[in-house]
């Protein structure tokens, strides 16, 4: 099944991880994930100069080497690095662990008409480690990249409900308990970011897919 999630009004009552008010998990926070009832998640980040990038260490399997994949009704958190590892693992994790995953912050979006960018280190490019993605399913259909970029306590997020003007991540539930999640090509793929009052948008370019286990 294929679905372009498009804008529509914001639920009353939003998921956890939608509302934009909302403190965003920490990679150390794994009771918050899994507050419902959820499954274990294995994800892959494709790379191919996008702007979400892996640690190049291969698949992120939940449970191994501190990787931390989770499912519910109402989000799926995925965190390179957001459990402990357990001592039966460490050995065997040595120069692995801690896995990671980094944002790449290049391209500001200015102006929609006409469509300015700016490419020239605009303040607050850079790359960025991510603590975790979040992909509320919720009204907002929120997608949220929390990582040190500047976004404030909201992080790097793609929603049109709650933050026009940025877009919305294409979702695509396949066969066997996988999603297949990944931006829509630019111009389409601008990302918010609040910081201290200030608001920016960014292109930001994604692919990962998840396996849902159970």
């Amino acid at each position: 099944m294929r679905q372009l999630l498009l804008p529509f009004a914001l639920l009353a009552v939003a998921a956890c991880g939608d509302l934009p008010t909302h403190r965003p998990l920490s990679p150390t926070e794994p009771s918050l994930a899994t507050a419902v009832s959820s499954s274990k998640v294995d994800f892959s980040i494709t790379d191919a100069g996008l702007s979400l990038g892996s640690d190049g260490k291969g698949m992120y399997r939940t449970g191994v080497c501190g990787v931390l994949g989770t499912y519910s009704s109402t989000v799926m958190y995925l965190a390179p690095a957001g459990q402990s590892i357990p001592k039966s693992q460490q050995a065997s994790c040595n120069g692995i662990a801690p896995r990671r995953a980094t944002l790449r912050l290049a391209v500001r979006h200015v102006s929609d008409v006409p469509h300015v960018d700016d490419v020239a280190s605009p303040p607050g490019s850079g790359t960025f480690d991510v603590a975790n993605v979040k992909f509320g399913f919720g009204g907002a259909q929120a997608t949220t990249i929390n990582s040190n970029a500047a976004c404030g306590t909201a992080g790097l997020r793609f929603t049109s409900a709650t933050y026009p003007g940025s877009n919305n991540v294409v979702r695509e539930q396949l066969a066997g308990g996988v999603w297949h999640m990944y931006t829509q090509p630019w111009p389409n793929d601008k990302a918010y970011c609040e910081n201290g009052g200030v608001v920016t948008y960014w292109h930001v370019s994604l692919d990962l897919t998840a396996q849902v286990l159970n």
